[in-house]
């Protein structure tokens, strides 16, 4: 990790940077390489300089800052993550930062020997240096970056420094997030103290680095498995985390660890800290504790910090958010490509040519935030999509991220550019590359316009791109959607004074008023003006509102249902002149907030219900077609973008309800009969990667079965997972439905990807394992088995089978020839 540079006279770079070790114990598998051979030593601190001649760089040489392992750094001596460097007039002496461990230190240019040190206040971030009349270097002077304050140093002495006095800034941030930011980049909380937890997540982002920590080895495995480094920002309301979906999962149900038998949750639904704070406990007892550390805190707990601290870092990571979206228009209009992209991710699907139907990313990687849990058949997370423009580094082991390969080898001779490493994901398929533009300007909870500005001076009053832009924040500011501020110079009377001013829509068709003073009104043209005669200069800034803090959370929207569930399409509303509510599911919501379509504040009404229930009347319907609806809470944060479609014509009853898939799971044989006749396939997967005939023989519906057979279905369609309708009967104990695909002249060696014949599938000894398989089972139906009669006929399940492959005709009486209804 490359934190900062520094030239001196010659032209010698130095770089203050760290040497990640994922390599010293990587190999998990030939040599069971864990946390131990790491020696919590994550990360070598360095300086690093890179010498030239002939205009050509030579071999860099390394200044550990640091005893190399296993030695480790004495106390008080760690000078984790080299942050801010500069050098002395003379290039004699370096200045650095130790970012992670609040100090500044001096280091002789020449023979990287460490001088001295001194401690400063959280998080040194930058450093100038101010010299004597003489000319000598006598003061450092430093950015405490999350404490908020300035430290000056007397650095006359290279050889001991002294701190001189602190100079603290004025702070609004929120003390919590305070608090948790400073514990976050604090390396005293590692065993070592030569590493932080911003060390792999910087900035809450990621190193984009594969690292072998303390991680479950996955059911069937028998390694731990090298896992790439997720971001921290926007972590409220996507757990469980990590790629296993382990740490601080609400919910329960399978991870990578447990993929055939549902665990329970291990944190509290209720309290959203307790996910993160799960994930804190566990980071300080593995990763950040040296192999033996016996440390506990206050609370008995493994490792380094106080209950007070895990508590305010637990907050501080549900309040990192994602920057605002790189690319969103100004005018806070998504683009038509973007609007492509998320019809494509979300709706059409990417159409991969190895699969039967187009893969719809969208049916996991759902809204609001392009997440969701229990992957069926894996147990592993669905990883959110946003903030994809700068992770080049894709997939839990990167396994794209191959130099050996061709194609990335090509890429990354060009620096591997996020997009064409994305594009990776989809087969460079070029009618999806619109997805791209959904992931550059989707909502991360902010306006286009904030940050936007623009500068008016008597040069720039008649350029049409100054007045588009200050025309769009003027109608961004009157939605409510940022405060725009105005900050300059106004001359009186030969006098020039500062002035601050916000815009008001409200007086006399739009006026920026004084924020101090007198709060003079100037309207639009009046400031113009002055600006033509060099009376006027200001920069005008979209700024947020004061809801839009910590406190403030996101709000999301999203199809009606679970936030966390895969749960086949998403069903986006259709509204109509006859109908211009939608239902749809939503939180972090309040009373008054707006409602925004098409990325302009609309008219209509939101009424917020029981258990996440939130309906958005709108006044005016947008033409017909596909649009985006997004609610922004009053001076605070907006939603995700939300699809919706508007349709002149009479919506039929099967363009919004329950696909067939959910008719076949209920049940309802008659909407079934609707379904079909309106064109409904018989043989298409639903979102989970099952056939019709394979979810009515789950759910035990032979009538059903009977009925998609008539139809066309064929009866050794394979699912996603290989499995055939009679895998799935067999395994579930639904003999009528084994018996009718048997007088159908099933193939009983036929093996889905685990390659098991229908008769494999219940000839496995009974065990726990299986009886909580069982359950979770149990939990996606409702038409549940008894455990004690599965039990008790899959013998005679597995001799039913056998008998037929025998080419024995299966007997009318069968041992429990009745589907199983409990």
């Amino acid at each position: 990790m490359l934190y900062g540079m520094t030239v001196d006279s010659k032209g010698t770079v130095f770089v203050a940077q760290t040497d990640a070790r994922n390599d010293v114990n990587g190999r998990a598998g030939t040599k069971k390489h864990g946390l131990k051979e790491l020696g919590n030593r994550a990360f070598l601190n360095q300086v690093t300089r890179v010498r030239f001649e002939k205009g050509k760089a030579v071999k860099p040489e390394y200044f550990n800052l640091e005893p190399l392992p296993p030695a480790d750094p004495r106390e008080g001596m760690a000078l984790a993550t080299p942050f801010a460097i500069t050098l002395s007039g003379d290039d004699s002496t370096l200045f650095v930062t130790a970012a992670g461990s609040d100090k500044v230190f001096s280091v002789d240019a020449n023979s990287g020997e460490v001088l001295s040190r001194v401690g400063v206040e959280a998080v040194p971030r930058g450093i100038t240096l101010e010299q004597d009349t003489l000319g000598k270097t006598a003061k450092a002077w430093v950015l405490n970056a999350v404490q908020n304050s300035v430290s000056v140093v007397d650095v006359s002495n290279p050889t001991d420094l002294r701190l001189i006095r602190t100079i603290p800034l004025e702070d609004p941030t929120h003390p919590e997030f305070k608090a948790g930011r400073i514990a976050f980049n604090n390396a005293d909380f590692s065993s070592t103290k030569s590493f932080s937890c911003a060390s792999c997540h910087p900035d809450g982002h990621t190193d984009q680095l594969l690292w072998v920590l303390e991680t479950p080895i996955v059911s069937g495995g028998n390694q731990i498995m090298p896992r790439s480094t997720m971001p921290v920002r926007g972590l409220r309301d996507t757990a469980p985390f990590h790629w296993d979906g382990i740490p601080g999962d609400p919910y329960g149900g399978t991870n990578s660890a447990s993929v055939r038998k549902a665990v329970k949750p291990n944190v509290d639904l209720q309290d959203p800290v307790c996910a993160p704070r799960h994930l804190v406990d566990g980071g300080l007892a593995s990763t950040m504790r040296k192999y033996g550390d016996k440390s506990v805190n206050n609370e008995g707990k493994a490792g380094l910090m106080s209950s007070t601290e895990r508590e305010t870092l637990s907050r501080f990571l549900l309040g990192v958010t994602y920057p605002p979206a790189q690319r969103r228009a100004y005018d806070n209009k998504l683009s038509a490509k973007a609007e492509e992209g998320f019809e494509l991710f979300h709706i059409l699907g990417d159409n991969d040519p190895t699969k039967n139907k187009p893969n719809v990313c969208g049916d996991c990687h759902r809204m609001p935030f392009l997440v969701s849990t229990n992957t069926p058949g894996s147990g592993m997370e669905t990883p959110t999509w946003r903030g994809a423009y700068d992770r080049f580094l894709i997939l839990p082991q990167g396994r794209l991220n191959i130099i050996d390969f061709p194609f990335y080898r090509k890429v990354a001779e060009e620096g591997i550019p996020e997009r064409e490493m994305w594009r990776f994901s989809w087969g460079g398929r070029s009618r999806f590359d619109p997805v791209w533009e959904m992931v550059l300007e989707g909502s991360t909870g902010f306006s286009g316009s904030l940050g936007r500005q623009v500068t008016i001076n008597s040069a720039n009053t008649e350029d049409a791109l100054t007045n588009d832009l200050l025309d769009a924040l003027e109608l961004s500011s009157s939605e409510g959607a940022i405060v725009l501020q105005v900050e300059g110079l106004i001359f009186e009377e030969g006098d020039a004074r500062s002035i601050i001013l916000q815009y008001d829509s409200s007086l006399n068709g739009g006026s920026y008023i004084e924020t101090a003073g007198q709060r003079k009104g100037f309207s639009r043209d009046r400031l113009f003006e002055l600006a033509n005669a060099n009376q006027f200069v200001g920069t005008f800034t979209g700024r947020h509102g004061k809801n839009a803090d910590f406190e403030n959370p996101q709000p999301g929207i999203w199809a009606e249902g679970p936030i966390e569930k895969q749960r086949g399409a998403q069903k986006f509303p259709v509204l109509s002149k006859q109908k211009k509510t939608m239902v749809v599911s939503g939180r972090h919501l309040k009373e008054g907030a707006s409602v925004i379509v098409n990325g302009r504040k609309a008219k209509g009404s939101v009424r917020l219900g029981d258990n996440e229930r939130v309906e958005i009347e709108l006044a005016n319907l947008p033409p017909e077609g596909m649009h985006f609806v997004q609610l922004q809470n009053r001076d605070g944060l907006f939603t995700n973008d939300f699809i919706f479609h508007v349709s002149d014509k009479q919506i039929k009853i099967e363009d919004t309800g329950p696909d067939l898939s959910e008719a076949i799971a209920t049940g309802n044989l008659s909407r079934i009969k609707r379904l079909v006749r309106s064109g409904a396939d018989v043989n298409e997967r639903a979102g989970d990667g099952g056939t019709p005939l394979s979810t009515a023989a789950f759910h035990g519906r032979l009538e059903i079965f009977r009925f998609l057979l008539q139809k066309g279905a064929r009866p050794m369609a394979k699912n996603r997972d290989g499995n055939t309708p009679i895998h799935v009967a067999a395994f579930m104990g639904r003999f009528e439905i084994v018996n009718l695909i048997l007088s159908k002249g099933a193939n009983l060696n036929i093996l889905n990807n685990r390659k098991e014949t229908p008769i494999d599938v219940v000839s496995g000894e009974w065990s726990d394992e299986l009886a909580g398989f069982y359950r979770l089972l149990n939990g996606l139906t409702t038409n549940e088995v008894d455990l004690q009669e599965i039990r008790k006929t899959r013998p005679h399940m597995q001799k039913l089978l056998k008998d037929a492959s025998n080419a024995k005709l299966p007997k009318k009486n069968a041992p429990h020839s009745q589907p199983v209804n409990p």
